[in-house]
């Protein structure tokens, strides 16, 4: 018969690997959040979004229909208050084209501390409003960006405490060695979550996520984020094309950036509502910061590699 002493040492035995594991793949997505959140502190942008309904033959997708173009501006900024691990974080994103949808901007605010929701607002030309972006809604996803399958918690900036952590092995995307890591939303961010977990496809060279299988809150494979390309910037790796696969519509967004740049002198006034609503304000800061993408400023234009 075995004593209690040795039951417990088997039952510790059993359960540190699992303990071990777990550990690892939270310290993994810390270093994901810093190569991705913390590598730079402020950017400016030119982004192109294409979406369209798809087909599926011969194991690729096509449009079945011409694609709706979106190109925008976008400009953010964060900020690491003292004492704690998550940034607080500022952007606006102005439609440029198509002309109908022009002027169109979102502007978003995150914030470091725990259990607070990000804010979102969107201004709409065409009725002269400003409209808040719930986080999510029990009925469904929280609001698309720009027309997009992109919705506001996927353009969100995820918080490392906000998630558990399970690893689930590892695996090969598009020839890199990635690390497989399944995300659950902890109970509070649940509730503003429409997923109910997330597998994370993360290169181990370069600590960014290649691919995500995002699943809503009842299990169903709900879309899936593939990266197409990724550049370096100075020290910094960032994706610059990527695809949003909504596949219970069978819709996806692809999306690029013509001009990126790093790392530039943004007033943090520019990104606030002010701008949203006054045309002359915010048009002269955002010819001040175009500046930047057609001067190179910021960072190192590189050449795209594949992931």
């Amino acid at each position: 018969m075995k004593s209690p002493y040795r039951i417990f040492l088997a039952a510790l035995f059993l359960a540190a690997p699992a303990v071990s594991f777990a550990q690892d793949a939270r310290e993994i997505m810390i270093k994901v959040d810093d190569a991705t959140n913390h590598s730079y502190s402020s950017s400016v942008r030119q982004m192109k979004y294409s979406t369209c309904r798809y087909n599926v033959s011969g194991g690729k997708l096509s449009c079945a229909e011409k694609p709706r173009i979106v190109i925008f501006e976008s400009f953010g900024k964060t900020r690491r208050p003292p004492g704690l691990r998550e940034l607080e974080y500022k952007a606006l994103d102005v439609i440029i084209q198509p002309v109908s949808d022009k002027n169109t901007a979102m502007l978003s605010w995150g914030y470091a501390e725990d259990n607070k929701a990000s804010d979102f607002w969107v201004y709409l030309p065409v009725l002269s409003k400003v409209k808040r972006i719930v986080s999510v809604a029990d009925s469904g996803e929280s609001g698309a960006v720009f027309g997009t399958e992109l919705s506001a918690e996927d353009a969100d900036v995820r918080k490392v405490g906000d998630y558990t952590y399970k690893m689930l092995g590892e695996d090969t995307y598009r020839g890199r060695a990635v690390w497989k890591i399944e995300l659950t939303p902890t109970a509070n961010r649940r509730k503003r979550s429409f997923y109910g977990r997330i597998v994370s496809y993360v290169d181990k060279e370069r600590f960014l996520v290649l691919k995500e299988d995002l699943y809503d809150r009842s299990g169903r494979h709900y879309k899936q984020l593939s990266v197409l390309n990724v550049k370096q910037l100075g020290k910094v790796w960032i994706v610059t094309d990527a695809m949003m696969n909504n596949l219970t519509k069978r819709r996806l967004t692809t999306w690029a950036h013509p001009g990126l740049v790093l790392n530039v002198d943004i007033d943090e006034e520019f990104l606030s509502q002010r701008s949203l609503t006054d045309f002359a304000y915010r048009e002269r800061h955002m010819q001040l910061y175009r500046k930047y993408l057609t001067q190179g400023k910021g960072g190192t234009q590189q050449a795209p590699s594949k992931p």
